[in-house]
């Protein structure tokens, strides 16, 4: 039977462990997407002006330094019959923005398949995923990338967390993939610029403070009684 000691002593040792390991997350940057709207004026640095038929993204650095070997990548989805891809944006600079317009954007990565989401078509074809899909809510990305050794991340986008109205009122639910199922049809402005993620900085661990885990009881197997 455990005694009070012991399991007080398990306790103790368990919320150093999670004092040690936890790392503050800092906000770098954000993701803003919009679709088929003429209040996205961004797109133009794209390679695009006036309203794109598809989602265009915005990767924007707010922090003081590079963000490198950034990726955007849409999760697999067998059951909606999606592949796996990620778009290689590389070195987004401090104070920075990237933007990815899908179709239209090229990574000079080689897909052999056009059904993968970040296929490159040419500089005016963005990929009108209301017609094309995918523009189900249930579709996922993630942004990774580094600062010095740190981790960057955006963590899970869900598509469907961000469905709302339309810009203009004429769609009562669309995402920022123009669907679920053509939901765009009726729109003249669909999605105007929203920030659908905060890119986030795990902080590393401060070297300068001493080794601490002399401050952990030690524990005694079996352990002793009162």
């Amino acid at each position: 039977m455990l005694t009070g000691r012991f399991v007080a002593a398990i306790a103790f040792t368990s919320l150093v462990s999670l004092a040690l390991g936890a790392r503050a997350k800092t906000p770098v940057g954000t993701i803003t997407v919009c679709y088929y709207s003429a209040e996205c004026a961004y797109t133009s640095a794209g390679g695009i002006g006036g309203v794109v038929d598809g989602p265009a993204f915005q990767f924007s650095n707010s922090g003081t330094k590079p963000i490198t070997g950034a990726k955007f990548a849409i999760a697999a989805n067998k059951a909606l019959g999606v592949k796996a891809d990620s778009f290689n944006i590389g070195t987004i600079n401090a104070g920075a923005s990237f933007v990815l317009i899908p179709g239209a954007t090229n990574d000079r990565k080689k897909r052999a398949n056009s059904g993968l989401f970040f296929y490159y078509v040419g500089p005016t074809s963005p990929r009108d995923t209301s017609d094309s899909e995918p523009n189900s809510n249930a579709i996922t990305f993630q942004f990774t990338g580094k600062i010095g050794t740190s981790n960057v991340t955006s963590g899970k986008i869900v598509v469907g967390a961000t469905v709302g109205p339309s810009a203009d009122g004429s769609v009562a639910q669309i995402n920022f993939l123009g669907g679920p199922v053509n939901a765009d049809g009726p729109c003249n402005d669909c999605v105007k610029p929203m920030v659908i993620a905060t890119l986030t900085q795990a902080s590393a661990p401060d070297q300068s403070k001493p080794d601490t885990d002399k401050d952990v009881p030690s524990l005694t197997f079996p352990p002793k009684a009162d």
